[in-house]
């Protein structure tokens, strides 16, 4: 909206966009974060995960109810371009190598994130969060952190593809491609930061190789593909690997 409406201070650049955007994720998780962790009550499991999935729903219903603001159903069209002056990113090899440098970079800062004293409480709060409450630390604030970078995050990544796209639809912020989300780090395995790339390219390559051969049951495949995956690795691919590596060195 802040490239495509104009009005006020709008259109704004993209280059401006692009950080509002990130911030604008960033401060959703933030509030999200505040009603879902805070207090003796905060949500955790599956309870976690029905109120995400709940907002995504009626994200989508929000974005296809209003209008002018968000185009409805049509969505709202890009015509902002990726690039700097001389220097474009928008299309073929350009915005691949683009992607992948911002990848390696946010890899880069989850690795050195994870190795901190910040990760390890962290990572010790995924393994058994009452015994790190028990020690001292505010659960729910090392949550919310985690929540509000994660955030922040996909609002980077929704910029950057849906800019590429040229078009920002309501299921772009509904349950379909949370799910998505979902099943890559099924896939790829949890507690790991490479699992859930792996997941998103497999993922994807699949459903664009089987829909362009089966045109009636590529679904069926993907489907069964993903369910012996998650029933023979239950911890994905890379938490099998990793598993294996440990007990390896052990």
């Amino acid at each position: 909206m802040l490239t495509a409406r104009s009005g006020g201070f709008l259109p704004v650049p993209f280059l401006l966009a692009l950080p509002a955007a990130v911030a604008g994720t960033a401060l959703l998780a933030w509030l999200l974060a505040r009603f879902v962790f805070s207090g003796r009550l905060g949500l955790r499991g599956v309870y976690f995960a029905v109120v995400t999935l709940a907002v995504s729903y009626l994200s989508e219903k929000i974005a296809d109810a209003g209008d002018t603001i968000t185009g409805g159903q049509n969505g709202i069209l890009q015509k902002v371009r990726l690039g700097v002056p001389g220097l474009s990113f928008h299309k073929g090899y350009g915005f691949y190598v683009c992607t992948a440098a911002l990848l390696v970079a946010v890899y880069v800062l989850l690795r050195w994130f994870v190795a901190s004293p910040a990760g390890l409480v962290l990572r010790g709060v995924r393994e058994n969060e009452d015994r790190v409450a028990l020690l001292g630390y505010d659960v729910a604030a090392v949550k919310r952190r985690a929540f509000v970078l994660s955030g922040a995050l996909a609002g980077l990544a929704g910029a950057l593809f849906h800019v590429h796209e040229g078009i920002v639809s309501p299921s772009s912020v509904g349950v379909q491609l949370s799910t998505f989300v979902l099943l890559w780090v099924a896939l790829g395995g949890r507690g790991t930061l490479l699992g859930p790339v792996v997941g998103a390219v497999g993922l994807s390559y699949l459903n664009v190789r089987l829909s362009g051969t089966l045109l009636d049951t590529w679904l069926l495949v993907v489907g069964a593909v993903l369910v012996a995956v998650i029933m023979v690795f239950p911890a994905g691919l890379f938490g099998y690997l990793n598993r294996a590596r440990a007990r390896a060195a052990r």
